[in-house]
């Protein structure tokens, strides 16, 4: 029987973009093992979801294997341990396939490889969710991880990149094969919402028919820059632009809205907090951890992406699947899907002047105005179809 292990350094990244590729593999005769930390203080899963996608890869028949966290790269204990298990992992199973991924595991499970690849054949995958190094990127950044990974690159038998400005960075390096796959897809069909979601969740939240509703799903981390939509907010509060939703006031230019945030991590004490000081606790709302992600999507009016860095973010796939127009930051990846004033509104990630802007246009639009943006994302994701993204990863698969 082939083996074949695919590696991610935290078990949410994990799940979220490998349970199909390891159904793929386990259909092209090979069994799968896993390896991730699960023990990581930056997981964006809760406890139960942690046992829920243990359970999952049980149920798939792959065996776990926890390594020590690849998070931190200053963490020289923790990297060493962590290249030392993984070596140990890849010399004993003599797995044909090793999939790794993200920039700092990527380069330790690489490393770890090298002999395999030299004894047993093993061929390795390294999958690019987003160089560390881009434009508008920090220098340091180029100076340190474009030459690691350009380094790296020597022990690629297969270098895949999920947007366009990653795969034409990588033409340069060494890697025996550079491939350009549309991230993991979208699967539309997860992402229907129950009968009466709508009106179920903005009764739980009470929020009114009347109020529009601005949504953002993601890790609460610094990358996903969750405090920029915060300042704006309280630029437009300022100003005098924001009605509060408990109120009955319709005085034009003001709008009645309500900023939902879903999701976990490190920054939430610190937003609740910024949320209090700024004033805003009558505007925004902390949701946590959400297993109702498309009721909530079906709640929401407009979705506001503002990341600093994506490879090619599956939250905004999601919400552009399901019809809701977007104002999003003007960088790698989301460019890739948001042209501005078709699907929504581009903003710069660095300056919330651009981002009001942005949310007034998005505003004062017609309602028939968002619903056209809403069905040219429909009509974008088309083309990142979950089923094509699978089809194009048993070709690279069936290639090696």
């Amino acid at each position: 029987m082939k083996k074949a292990l695919i590696h991610a350094h935290t078990t949410y990244m994990l799940t979220q973009f490998n349970i199909d590729n390891i159904k793929i593999l386990q259909g092209l005769g090979y069994t799968v093992d896993v390896a991730s930390c699960w023990n990581d203080d930056d997981s964006a899963l809760s406890p139960e979801a942690m046992n829920d996608r243990r359970k999952l890869l049980k149920d798939l028949g792959c065996r776990i294997i926890e390594t020590s966290s690849l998070r931190k790269i200053f963490n020289i204990f923790e990297l060493q341990k962590a290249y030392i298990q993984l070596k140990r992992e890849v010399e004993t199973n003599k797995y044909e396939i090793v999939h790794t991924q993200s920039p700092i595991g990527g380069v330790i499970c690489r490393l770890a490889c090298r002999k395999a690849r030299k004894l047993y054949g093993t061929k390795v995958v390294y999958e690019a969710h987003g160089f560390h190094f881009f434009k508008g990127a920090p220098l340091k950044n180029w100076l340190v991880f474009y030459n690691v990974e350009k380094y790296c690159s020597k022990f690629t038998d297969l270098l895949i990149t999920i947007n366009k400005e990653d795969y034409n960075s990588a033409q340069d390096f060494y890697a025996k094969q550079v491939a350009y796959v549309p991230g993991v897809g979208v699967d539309t069909h997860k992402f229907v919402a129950s009968e009466g979601a709508r009106e179920k969740i903005r009764k739980e939240l009470a929020i009114d028919e009347d109020t529009t509703v601005l949504l953002s799903v993601g890790e609460l981390i610094p990358r996903k820059n969750h405090i920029e939509v915060l300042k704006a907010l309280k630029i437009m509060k300022d100003q005098g632009m924001l009605v509060s939703p408990e109120s009955d006031e319709r005085v034009e230019p003001k709008y009645k809205i309500r900023y939902l945030i879903a999701g976990r991590g490190r920054m939430a004490a610190e937003l609740r907090d910024i949320i209090k000081t700024m004033g805003l606790s009558d505007y925004v709302k902390m949701l946590g951890f959400r297993r109702d992600v498309a009721d909530v999507f079906a709640a929401s009016d407009i979705y506001v992406f503002p990341s600093h860095q994506e490879g090619l973010p599956v939250a905004l796939m999601e919400a552009m699947s399901v019809g809701l127009p977007v104002i999003c930051s003007r960088i790698r990846g989301n460019t890739d899907l948001i042209e501005d004033g078709v699907g929504g509104y581009l903003f710069d990630s660095k300056d919330e002047q651009t981002l009001v802007l942005a949310l007034k246009r998005s505003l004062a639009d017609m309602p028939t105005v968002r619903e056209n943006m809403g069905q040219a994302n429909i009509e974008t994701m088309k083309s990142f179809d979950k089923e094509k993204v699978n089809e194009l990863m048993k070709q690279l698969y069936e290639q090696l």
